[in-house]
Order: C-alpha cells, then structure tokens, then sequence
C-alpha cells in the first residue's frame, strides 16, 4: 500500500453553504481501513485567499483538540485546486434530527437525557475553550456556532462537538459571497447582536439554548423573520420552562437561568462550571443515566430516516457524477510534499435508504474511537492531474455528518453575520 493509495472516496453525504462532505476510507498496509470523513471547500470559494486562509488556519487549530467530546481533525491538504479537511467519521444522528423525531413521534426528551447530553456538550467545550499548543499556549478557541446541527451523536451515545472555526472563516466573506452562509440567528448571544464580540460565554449561552430547546420541545428564539428573530435575541426574554415542562426542578431551572442570563457577567464564565452543575442536578434526580438512553434516541432516529420515501432521484443518482467531476484525490501526509501522482478514486455503491441501517448496527463497528496517529498538518501544493475511474451512477445515503445545511430557514441566517464575526 503505497501513500499515494491513503484516502479512497465512497460518497458524498452533505452539502451546505460552504463546504461538502464525503464518506470515505484511510487506507493503509495489510489491509488496515479505517472510515473517514473529508470536508471539502466548495469550488466557487476556493479562489477567495481570505477565506481558504482562514480555513486553514482554523483547521490547524481544529487539529490540536483530541478529546472524546470533539470531532477529531486528522489532516489537511489540497487537491484539484480544492482545499479539505479530513476528520474522524461518526456514525449517528445529530440533535437537529433526534428533536425532529421526537416532535413526530410527539414525544418530549426525557429530562435526564437533556441535562445529560448538555452536560457532555459543556464538557466538549471546556476542553475547546482551554486547548493549549504545542508550546503550552492558549488557542482561544471559541466554536461561535453551537446548535442542533453541530452536535453529533454516535450509534453508541457519545456526544461529539463537530465544526470549530468554520463561524470564523465565514466572517471573512466579501459582501458579494455573504449570501452563500446563513448563520443561525436563533443560536447568538445577546451581546454579539449588541456588537460587544464573541467570547467562550457566547458558546454557554447557545448550550443553555439547547438545554432549553430540548427540555420544552420547541425553539427559544425563533421569529417569522431574520430581523423578528435578531430583536427576540437582543432582548433575551426567555420563559420558565418549568411552565411549559413537567419535571423540571427548581434547581435546574437555576442552572439553566444563570446559563441563559442576558448579562454574560452574571452568566457562567467557565463551560466547566455549567457541566458541573448539571452533573450535580443529574446526581439528585436519583435515576442513572447511560450512554444507551443517548443511544436509543439516535438508533429510533435513524430507523425513521431509513423508513423514509426517497426524495428526488435524480439527485440522488447525481452525487457520484458530482464526486467524479469534482474529484478528490490523495495527497501526502508525512512530509508535507504534493503527491506525486493522483489516487484513482474508486466510488462505491452506496446503501440505499437516507440513513444508515440501524439493523446493520450490531455487525460492524464503524466508529473508531482509537486515538490513532497524531495529527498532520501539510503544505498546500500544486495538485497532481487527477486520474478518475468512473462509477456507474447509484444513490447516495444521507448521513449524519454534517457541512452546513443546503437551505436553512429565512430566520436563521443573513447578511448581519459578516458584521457580527468580523476581526
């Protein structure tokens, strides 16, 4: 197994505003595979240098977190004038869809689940907000782009943390590309909306958004429009979800009050602080919870999906000529070199169904949670020529990783987002 043959692309399983994802597997000798995930920019956006720099410098970041409750980041690189990030694959669901199934099947998240899957989210961000160098000096890392969509959760019942950086790298679009992102107005904190700049406390403040969201089955901000939508944030009114919730206790209403105080000061300063706490509530609720009540949610999640109707064919039939027309190709990882040559991408067919079949769940481990080697960050270079073997063309599955939703709702993005992030 030669470098150059590392990476094979079996799939694309999302596309959004800035970026696609493939499924797709290392390869290595004696016949080690390992499934990955490659996060490519999209073409219109390679040429802009702001934002490949951005891009890139935040996945360098990206690429020192190495922790349970944050997607891993094993490489960079570039390839057919594409720059892409490769990452740890998870097979699940993620929030977003797991509250879509429960609005449904019209049934509420129990409670422990909620503060449990808030408390592991905190718990990733901790980490994030702390992350240190090489040299031990601090990253400054704050993901500004917490929400349902961005929380991943394994077949297993891990939570993981996926996308840092990339709220940063869309600040830098010109007026003209701002279109292209919808930030998730309904996921800011008050204070960004007042222009005051983003710290980790905007990262508690969505937490507690979620931790609200999950425990009262509905959004908390969540106007007709971008601007309904921007003035509910600035004014961060936020219900007792007590009233509309039956078993909330009064301690953790508190939690999530201080977590959703419009003051950041009077906020929790540390994500470690606001897991503490909810660990602390979980302890006196007196019922254990496990990563298989997480696990049920997303395995019910995924059998709904796959019991779905087939959406349009003819897209679905047109993501391996897509994959083909816009081929990646391998690169090498060790010494920072171009390739010498182009791997030929081999497209697999993929399952049918739009989510993995959770019957199959039992007969492969497709997570991998070995820690695996340590991160590489390579040099763009020129890419090789790209040597492509077509593959008949077969619908994809969807997936739950995700880039960024195609088409988010009107009241979860707009050209406010440039002016928020900026600097």
């Amino acid at each position: 197994m030669t470098e150059t043959q590392r990476y094979k692309i079996v799939e694309r399983i999302a596309a959004g505003g800035m970026a696609e994802v493939y499924r797709g597997e290392s390869a290595g000798i004696e016949g080690f595979r390992k499934k990955v995930a490659i996060k490519r920019v999209l073409p219109k956006l390679s040429q802009n240098r702001d934002f490949i720099r951005m891009f890139l410098d935040e996945a360098r970041l990206c690429a020192y977190l190495s922790h349970s409750k944050c997607v891993q980041v094993f490489d960079i690189g570039q390839a057919a004038g594409a720059h892409f990030i490769v990452m740890e694959y998870v097979d699940g669901a993620d929030l977003q869809g797991v509250l879509e199934h429960l609005q449904r099947s019209s049934r509420p998240m129990p409670v422990e689940v909620a503060c449990c899957i808030a408390m592991h989210v905190c718990e990733g961000l901790a980490y994030a907000h702390d992350a240190r160098d090489y040299n031990d000096e601090p990253l400054g890392i704050v993901h500004r782009d917490i929400s349902p969509h961005n929380v991943l959760m394994t077949r297993f019942g891990e939570v993981k943390l996926v996308d840092f950086g990339l709220a940063r790298a869309s600040s830098h679009l010109t007026a003209e590309e701002e279109d292209i992102v919808k930030g998730k107005f309904g996921y800011l904190a008050p204070e960004v909306t007042l222009g005051l700049g983003a710290d980790r406390r905007v990262d508690i403040f969505a937490a507690g958004i979620l931790l609200w969201e999950m425990l009262a089955g509905r959004r908390l901000f969540h106007g007709e429009t971008d601007v309904e939508t921007f003035k509910q944030v600035q004014v961060a009114a936020v219900p007792d979800v007590r009233k509309l919730r039956s078993g909330v206790s009064d301690d953790l209403a508190q939690v999530l009050a201080r977590a959703l105080a419009r003051d950041r000061e009077q906020r929790y300063q540390q994500a470690g602080e606001f897991a503490q706490d909810l660990a602390a509530v979980l302890g006196r609720m007196g019922q254990p919870v496990t990563y298989r009540d997480i696990a049920k949610l997303v395995v019910a999640t995924a059998g709904e999906r796959a019991k779905r109707p087939r959406g349009n064919e003819r897209d679905a039939a047109g993501v391996v000529g897509d994959l083909i027309l816009d081929a990646l190709h391998d690169f090498s990882s060790g010494g920072g070199d171009p390739a010498p040559r182009s791997l030929p991408l081999q497209a697999e067919k993929p399952a049918s169904g739009d989510f993995v079949d959770p019957s199959e769940w039992g007969l492969d481990a497709l997570f991998d949670d070995s820690p695996g080697p340590a991160p590489t960050v390579r040099s763009a270079g020129p890419p090789a020529p790209p040597v492509v073997t077509p593959a008949p063309a077969a619908p994809a599955a969807a997936a739950a990783q995700r880039a960024r939703p195609a088409a988010p709702n009107a009241n979860e993005g707009g050209p406010f987002w440039r002016r928020w992030f900026g600097g």
